[in-house]
């Protein structure tokens, strides 16, 4: 039945490449901007645009037991996502970011999927992530993939953000 057919997406999870950088780093620099532009806080406002240098680096910072992922549609990148290692047990979903005319497509919930069922190959046992307090939507994501919340792992962090984590293995290996 035609009318019954699942249309395939126009967007393709694929692995970060060499010169996949400035993309990314204009998709991460669109999103924070179109959230918190206008923020009272410099802090908030600016966060960002410090600390994209894992985006720069993306071939080393996110070398060993790590994975970078874009969502591409039409040569452009319209998502990221990353799992980045902090020990041999450990490692943090990082760099979560949809374009807003690609969202609720399912691309975010795609690009997480993949970095959890990577994370579980890998052998970790936990996912840790923060996201900014305001991101609601994001939240929403991250509690229906399982995440619990957990206190702040930066001094100061709960400030302005909400920490998660997700057990991924049996906590009695």
């Amino acid at each position: 039945m035609r009318g019954l057919s699942r249309l395939e997406p126009d967007w393709k999870i694929r692995p970060f490449l060499p010169g996949d950088a400035p993309a990314v780093r204009r998709l991460v620099e669109s999103v924070w901007h179109e959230h918190f532009h206008q923020h009272p806080d410099p802090f908030v406002r600016d966060f960002i645009y410090t600390r994209l240098s894992d985006v720069d680096s993306a071939q080393t910072t996110y070398g060993d037991r790590a994975l970078f992922l874009c969502a591409a549609s039409e040569g452009e990148i319209v998502g990221s996502g990353a799992i980045k290692s902090l020990d041999h047990r450990e490692c943090e979903m990082a760099r979560m970011f949809v374009a807003s005319a690609y969202r609720n497509r399912g691309i975010g919930r795609a690009i997480a999927d993949e970095l959890i069922r990577f994370a579980r190959t890998a052998g970790y046992d936990r996912i840790r992530l923060s996201s900014n307090n305001s991101l609601a939507a994001s939240h929403r994501l991250y509690e229906r993939l399982g995440f619990q919340p957990v206190p702040a792992w930066d001094p100061g962090g709960e400030t302005y953000s909400r920490y998660y984590a997700l057990r991924i293995s049996n906590p009695r290996r």
